[in-house]
């Protein structure tokens, strides 16, 4: 009996996989998504409240400014060129919102509802308005793209083969869907820490934060030049945006050769 169900289980699992398929804007690769937008949207929007509840919201007000300044710009330029794509459904649950707070963390992230935050401490290495915009198209891209929806699909795929059929994706509510995005989103000992995506997404997200910033008009060279720039500080023992955010030699190059093979054309 036991086996009969996990054989279920399989089944049930490839049924979902088999008309649960989207694609990732400006990269075209297929991904599993079992969520909807609007679930996504309420689970990222309760973990980001739980997180500005302890933390401080930085004084530099500049500093903010110029921030909040990069984001709207990139938003603004995103959507006007996704509507004349005709692609602004892929938009859709995205409500972008910018924070900076008081910490010397060299660190930022975007939940997949679009709540973007970064700490004062990456601002060391994002000091100017392009290297800001490198870092919030990158962290734009992950919502964009679906990531944290596509990594709790999986999440969610690999239970459904190791449990009873009666566990259904769709029917997980409450408690147990806040449990699964937080499963997926390594929240709990430390709030608004995210494991770290794939090597596949953070490329992806690289490729696409390229594109978001060449459309809003930010020098695309300035990607791999931040990088660089933050591989210096992780050598030097001053990055923590590493635990989050793996960058290397193989990463800048990746960037360098995405620009290389689009030469002065618009990404």
């Amino acid at each position: 009996m036991k086996n009969l169900l996990k054989v279920m289980a399989a089944v049930v699992a490839l049924a979902f996989l088999a008309v649960s398929c989207g694609v990732v804007s400006f990269t075209g690769r297929k991904q599993i998504l079992l969520f909807s937008d609007s679930e996504i949207s309420a689970l990222s929007d309760q973990s980001y409240a739980d997180f500005m509840k302890t933390a401080q919201v930085s004084s530099n007000a500049e500093a903010a400014r110029m921030l909040k300044g990069v984001g709207e710009k990139m938003v603004a330029a995103l959507e006007s060129y996704m509507k004349k794509q005709g692609q602004s459904g892929a938009l859709s649950g995205l409500k972008w919102e910018f924070q900076l707070v008081n910490s010397a963390e060299v660190n930022a992230f975007c939940m997949p509802s679009g709540k973007i935050v970064f700490y004062e401490g990456i601002l060391k290495y994002a000091d100017t308005p392009d290297y800001i915009a490198v870092v919030m198209g990158h962290e734009m891209a992950h919502a964009i793209a679906k990531h944290g929806n596509e990594r709790m699909s999986q999440q969610s795929v690999m239970d459904l083969l190791g449990s009873a059929a009666s566990e259904v994706i769709g029917k997980k509510k409450g408690a147990a869907a806040q449990s699964l995005f937080n499963i997926g989103f390594g929240i709990g000992s430390q709030a608004g820490v995210l494991l770290p995506y794939s090597r596949k997404h953070e490329y992806e997200a690289d490729k696409i934060g390229m594109y978001i910033m060449d459309i809003a008009g930010y020098d695309v060279n300035a990607a791999p030049a931040f990088w660089e720039k933050m591989l210096d500080g992780k050598t030097a023992g001053k990055s923590d945006f590493f635990s989050t955010h793996p960058s290397d030699e193989k990463r800048i190059a990746a960037l360098k050769e995405a620009i290389k093979e689009r030469g002065t054309e618009t990404m």
